[in-house]
């Protein structure tokens, strides 16, 4: 193979790794820390500021600069591939302040090397034909960028996943390394043996890989992984203990315990279908585990029931898995219940059905793709997807740590619907759990008689009452509401349990 072709395949895979290791810290920042806009903001930038300092120090090295261009695919391999292994190791020893902070230091070394690559490429072949093709050469650059920005969301995060993507792509970049020092410099073999020995560190990592990940994993989640999948969407996790405690992770965040489920689930959707007397299709976003469905098939009166969930492996896991189909009493495979795999937001824009009742099983607005799912624009959608006499209902959260979201999500309700009302459970394992109700009619009456009370294990008419009723101490507040180009809420969730997190860290620090 020319020299020149080489080059061409050195500039394309030089850049393909640079942009997969740019994704894969950016990815795990936002999956530990949340808010995956600001994770991304702020570590591309800090990517693309230092690029244009190792752009302006590859200068200082125009003698040898094709060595010096191998020797730092090495060390950029050992960093890029290591850089997620890493990350994983510090979550779990550091705080979140700490761990933004090595994320933006990994990703300046990573953007440091990768800014020098093709200058130093250039200065190496300044006395050839290639220099002539420059423009043609950093054009490939890009095109290796573009098959990273493809390979990342179609088959590296679904297929091989963050950890072991980072590990693959470091033995790449140094192989890259390895494969000019052998075919254009043939150098010797002392100076290849450097490269070999960093391709075996990353090797024995992958090796190890999958004992490190249980490891880790028995540190994030108490207990025992049951199942575990990385889909396009989400990482997928259950655990089950020796109590027989399933839970459900999503991206790391608890979505439930089997021990206390019931009363969200419960509270969720009995409590609005007590404020109408015939309640015959119901449309639920989210809550594609089908606990939220197995609750509404109590009701009699049900005829159908929609189930919009972005994931339709969260769908085959309720299907499928014997802990969960335990759980959720087999309601996935039931014949009332319709399982369609879309988002919650380009479904209700979509569909031309109207609904009795539209259960929002969502995730916390811990991230901008969720907090979306708490505008005003989205219930105003629900809203318009509701019957004349329909009603809606929504988690809303922690209420007493969480309080100001919490009360962005009422206030935001109630800037759409004529009449809202806000309830609360307590579930031992989140603490007090808030919903809010949203109806275009009048709700002042309640009645208790289609709450199926022999089919629930802790909603009865003394709950009921006590759940419509906000403890003294957990107030609404004025808030902005929170809408689809100003998701204000964000702010709120991050800085209501920021807060938390210091006074709890600094009273404990008195012990």
């Amino acid at each position: 193979m020319k020299i020149k072709n080489y080059l061409i395949l050195t500039v394309i895979v030089a850049g393909l790794c640079s942009i997969v290791y740019e994704l894969l810290v950016s990815a795990t920042a936002s999956y530990f820390l949340g808010d995956g806009v600001k994770q991304f903001s702020i570590l591309i930038g800090v990517y693309l500021f230092s690029m244009g300092i190792g752009a302006y120090g590859s200068r200082f090295f125009t003698q040898n600069s094709l060595k010096t261009f191998i020797y730092l695919e090495y060390i950029l391999g050992l960093i890029g591939g290591l850089s997620v292994p890493i990350l994983y190791f510090l979550f779990v020893k550091v705080s979140p302040t700490a761990f933004q902070f090595y994320s933006m230091f990994i990703i300046f070394l990573i953007g440091l090397l990768t800014g020098a690559e093709v200058p130093l490429l250039t200065f190496a072949f300044e006395n050839t034909q290639v220099k002539e093709k420059l423009s043609l050469i950093l054009s490939l650059d890009y095109i290796g960028g573009l098959f990273a920005t493809l390979l990342f969301p179609f088959i590296l995060l679904p297929f091989v996943g963050l950890f072991y993507s980072s590990l693959l792509f470091g033995i790449i970049n140094i192989l890259l390394g390895l494969i000019v020092a052998v075919f254009v410099l043939k150098l010797e073999k002392k100076f290849i043996w450097w490269g070999v020995a960093s391709c075996a560190v990353l090797l024995i990592v992958i090796v190890y890989a999958g004992s490190l990940l249980n490891i880790w994993e028995n540190r994030i989640y108490k207990h025992p992984v049951a199942f575990e999948k990385q889909t396009v969407y989400q990482k997928m996790v259950l655990t089950k203990n020796k109590y027989k405690d399933v839970r459900l992770y999503l991206n790391r965040a608890i979505q439930f315990s089997s021990l206390d489920e019931h009363r969200y689930h419960e509270l969720l959707v009995h409590v609005p279908m007590c404020y109408k007397k015939e309640v015959k299709n119901v449309l639920i976003l989210g809550g594609g585990e089908n606990l939220a469905s197995r609750e509404v098939l109590k009701h009699s009166t049900v005829e159908s029931i929609d189930v919009v969930d972005i994931d339709p492996e969260i769908f085959k896991l309720a299907k499928t898995n014997s802990d969960l189909l335990t759980i959720n009493e087999g309601a996935a495979n039931n014949s009332k219940v319709n399982l369609i795999a879309n988002d919650a937001f380009n479904y209700l824009f979509r569909t031309e059905k109207k609904y009795d009742l539209i259960i929002a099983d969502l995730p916390d607005p811990a991230n901008e793709s969720i907090a979306r799912l708490y505008s005003k624009e989205f219930y105003s959608l629900i809203k318009r997807c509701l019957k004349p006499e329909g009603i809606s209902v929504t988690q809303a959260g922690e209420i007493y740590f969480s309080n100001r979201t919490f009360s962005c999500i009422y206030n935001t309700v109630g800037s759409v619907f004529e009449y809202q009302k806000a309830y609360q459970v307590y579930i031992p394992s989140f603490g007090n759990w808030g919903f809010v109700i949203g109806s275009k009619k009048d709700m002042d009456s309640i009645s208790t008689e289609n709450l199926p009370q022999e089919k629930l294990k802790f909603l009865d008419k003394k709950e009921l009452a006590y759940a419509l009723t906000l403890p003294r101490d957990i107030q609404i507040q004025e808030t902005k509401v929170n809408r689809l180009d100003k998701p204000i809420i964000l702010n709120y969730f991050s800085e209501d349990w920021e807060r938390w997190k210091i006074e709890f860290a600094t009273d404990s620090s008195s012990f």
